[in-house]
């Protein structure tokens, strides 16, 4: 009867009708056999009011996932917040990118940015990457493939009627037959009021005269050369040049006295491996807020006058003599000084000019033997290979930031308690055991001892201890263990830094044969290691860019797990516990033995891969 009465419904329905074991298959839709009586004396009007329910059934399921995929859309329209972002930031985004073909790429994001990238108002032209793209060899080809691909860009944003923020012009293969072609495009730049131009040009005999319209803009708040010639009876006038970046140029005083006199708004003045320059006298300019020098051969003497100047930056060899004078930047914050030829009494005064100092950096400053350094306004401090360095005293009470990095420790902090982010990589010290230690590794040691016990209010402060095959990472600073080796290096890392960051980043650059973590017991940065060590997965997919720089989980061919102790004293591969706040307290050694393969062998095994996928 049942068989009968389902044959009668189902011809009612025209529907096809399967039987399962606990379903009933309808259309391609799968009910529940608990919505149909099993009852074998069913008869046809109860089934279709069996059929009725399940139709409702369906009907209010497919109600449900329509107003649920509704809801779904409406919340990742609401947040997708690269399409919310404005017009303006977008492009701001987009000035980052190399060439203008990553500015099309984006246009898969989303329809605004499909809309805004044909907008876009900085136009970067790498003559390198577009004649690559082509894949031509001849060389007349491949300059016509660059300069038809410039013309017909400029012809279609001029087209569209789109001004010219910014234009990137980098030459790698620069003729006198490309000089012309150069000469229009940055006029067409200049005739669409262009704001910032950045000409590159890669000299290989002559150098590219930049046009004069260049320099009689009206528009240009940013100029950028690189490898161009300056003649010095060019007559300049930009009266809204903010930032000036001269790079591998010729001048001399009089185009500097020109551009001074008729910029009088710049900003940002910069020259890098310039020539021509003897002395540089930079003055009247009120709003300059920052000045680099860096090896400028054949300059003998700086003066800058500029009472509001906020950064100076200067770079010179030991075979640069070079006389600085900044007496009159009394308002002076950033200082940053390479100069091989600086003596301790020259930094002295120097030092005493500026009273708002707020961040020194002295780099290969290798004539500086014994030096104090005394502010109330100092911030940041960072002395970096200079290897002559005898004895530097630092009495600055609100230092926030300290790095060092040299092959001694000639440092000692009158009163360190602001502290709070420090970061010393010392160069190899070569000891055999801690208890014979001679004259200057005892000295040494004595000033790291006393120098980590005035850091153990710095709440998060880290110390690696590395050697050739080994690291340690102290969690804290109340108990450190030293391997005895020869090649000993020591980094404190400032609490900023995630324990999961520092992890990624010391193994990205290290491979040791053995890790090992000291901490607390209750810490969670045990667990973490154990976690990311024991589950990453035999074909890690976290990394898809370039094959030499994929994470170290790559390179990871096997972990396995040597000793976990919690006891005071204790040694763990002959490790000494050179410095304990209290015998009482109690700390975890957890270490890991770790087998890598190396680097040429993977890169060849994924090459491989590449190969036949």
């Amino acid at each position: 009867m049942l068989r009968r009465a389902l044959q009668k419904s189902s011809r009612k329905k025209m529907c096809t009708v399967e039987k399962k074991k606990d379903s009933i298959s309808v259309d391609e839709r799968t009910i529940p056999m608990d919505l149909v009586s099993q009852t074998p004396t069913v008869c046809g009007k109860r089934m279709r009011r069996s059929f009725n329910t399940i139709d409702k059934t369906i009907g209010q399921r497919r109600k449900l996932s329509e107003e649920h995929l509704d809801k779904l859309d409406r919340r990742v329209e609401s947040r997708d917040l690269i399409t919310q972002l404005p017009e303006y930031i977008i492009h701001h985004i987009l000035s980052f990118l190399d060439d203008t073909k990553d500015a099309a790429r984006t246009s898969m994001l989303s329809r605004k940015w499909r809309q805004i990238w044909t907008s876009f108002s900085v136009l970067i032209f790498d003559q390198h990457k577009i004649q690559q793209q082509d894949g031509r060899q001849d060389i007349r080809n491949m300059k016509k493939v660059f300069t038809d691909f410039v013309d017909n860009s400029l012809k279609n944003h001029l087209e569209r009627k789109l001004s010219i923020q910014k234009l990137v012009l980098h030459i790698t293969r620069y003729d006198l037959e490309l000089a012309p072609h150069m000469e229009q495009w940055i006029n067409i730049a200049i005739e669409n009021n262009m704001k910032e131009l950045d000409l590159h040009v890669v000299k290989k005999s002559k150098r590219y005269k930049s046009p004069p319209t260049v320099f009689a803009s009206k528009t240009i708040t940013g100029l950028r050369l690189h490898g161009c010639m300056l003649k010095s009876h060019c007559d300049i006038k930009l009266p809204k040049l903010q930032k000036l970046y001269l790079r591998k140029v010729s001048v001399d005083q009089q185009i500097i006295d020109n551009l001074i006199s008729s910029c009088p708004l710049i900003e940002d003045l910069r020259f890098i491996h310039c020539t021509g320059l003897k002395v540089l006298r930079v003055s009247g300019l009120l709003k300059l807020d920052r000045v680099e020098v860096h090896h400028c051969h054949g300059l003998e003497e700086i003066e800058v006058k500029a009472p509001n100047l906020q950064t100076f930056w200067y770079c010179g060899k030991e075979s640069m003599h070079c006389k600085i004078d900044l007496v009159a930047c009394v308002s002076l914050k950033r200082l940053t000084l390479e100069d091989g030829n600086m003596t301790d009494e020259m930094f002295q005064d120097r030092l005493a000019s500026f009273p708002f100092l707020e961040k020194l950096d002295l780099s290969k400053c290798n004539k500086l033997k014994n030096i104090t350094i005394s502010s109330i306004w100092l911030r940041r401090l960072v002395l970096r290979g200079c290897k002559n360095i005898v004895d530097v005293d630092i009495d600055a009470p609100n230092l926030f930031s300290f790095e060092f990095k040299g092959d001694k420790m000639p440092f000692s902090f009158t009163n360190p308690l602001s502290l709070k982010e420090a970061k010393f990589s010392f160069e190899p010290v070569h000891i055999r055991s801690y208890n014979h230690l001679g004259g200057e590794d005892a000295l040494w040691f004595a000033r790291l001892r006393k120098l980590l016990e005035k850091l153990k209010h710095s709440n998060g402060l880290k110390l690696v201890v590395r050697s050739r095959k080994n690291v340690i990472i102290h969690e804290n600073l109340e108990e450190i263990l030293l391997p005895p080796q020869s090649d000993l290096k020591l980094e404190i890392i400032k609490p900023s830094i995630g324990l999961e960051d520092l992890l990624d980043n010391l193994l990205r650059t290290w491979h040791p044969e053995i890790l090992s973590v000291v901490s607390s017991p209750c810490s969670e940065f045990p667990k973490l290691v154990h976690e990311k060590m024991m589950h990453r997965g035999e074909n890690p997919n976290c990394c898809t860019y370039n094959t030499r720089n994929k994470c170290w989980r790559h390179f990871l061919k096997g972990v396995k797990i040597e000793n976990i102790e919690a006891a005071a004293g204790k040694r763990t591969f002959g490790w000494i516990p050179w410095l304990k706040s209290s015998p009482t307290v109690l700390h975890q050694t957890t270490s890991y033995r770790l087998s890598w393969e190396s680097v040429e062998r993977m890169v060849g095994k994924w090459r491989m891969m590449r190969l036949y996928a």
